[in-house]
């Protein structure tokens, strides 16, 4: 794992943990990560694939697909992932996520993508800027499947950011077809699962 003073901020510890049990619940294959900072957050992640894969004795494909817009952030995780060796389960795209998050959308639009062996997504995590988590959402619900959950962080901490949280807790919670919960775990992580 990091040692704590390189996370860069990230996840703490505890919701590392609660992340990767639910993972393994969830028996996840495919995850989308917006702000991958210095990677620790896609480690639990990664981790929990692995054993996902040994439980149920598959081979693990590249199935973490990780958003980041700065480059030393980038060079510190691929760091991490290559002392993890992990680095083969992770497709860390450098760039703005709504760029990004735009043209992945794209292929969930073409009718041929899902037929051809691609899934939807199981998890997605926002971890990054907190004033377009109401278009990320938008965006990312079309592609994740049913009964899968997106994980929103800094629910509650740091406190700058409670004005737009309780916008995008509202915003969310008048949305058909999820359920959605603050779990105060860690900076506060919101759940929001799909319904149909």
């Amino acid at each position: 794992m990091i040692p704590r003073p390189e996370m860069m901020l990230a996840i703490t510890l505890d919701t590392g943990i609660f992340f990767n049990i639910t993972l393994k619940a969830m028996r996840a294959k495919r995850i989308l990560e917006i702000g991958t900072s210095s990677g620790y957050s896609t480690l639990w992640f990664a981790e929990a694939l692995m054993q996902i894969s040994e439980m149920s004795n598959t081979r693990q494909e590249k199935t973490i697909i990780t958003i980041e817009m700065d480059h030393s952030k980038i060079e510190r995780a691929n760091k991490n992932f290559d002392e993890a060796g992990v680095k083969d389960l992770i497709d860390l795209k450098e760039g703005q996520a709504d760029d990004i998050l735009s043209e992945i959308s794209k292929n969930y639009h073409n009718e041929n993508y899902l037929k051809n062996g691609n899934r939807l997504f199981d998890f997605v995590f926002f971890d990054a800027d907190k004033e377009n988590l109401r278009y990320y959402f938008d965006l990312v619900l079309p592609m994740l499947r049913v009964g899968g959950i997106i994980a929103t962080d800094n629910m509650l901490y740091p406190e700058e950011y409670r004005p737009m949280m309780i916008d995008y807790t509202n915003y969310i919670k008048n949305k058909p077809n999820i359920e959605s919960v603050m779990v105060p775990i860690g900076n506060g992580e919101e759940l929001t699962i799909k319904l149909s």
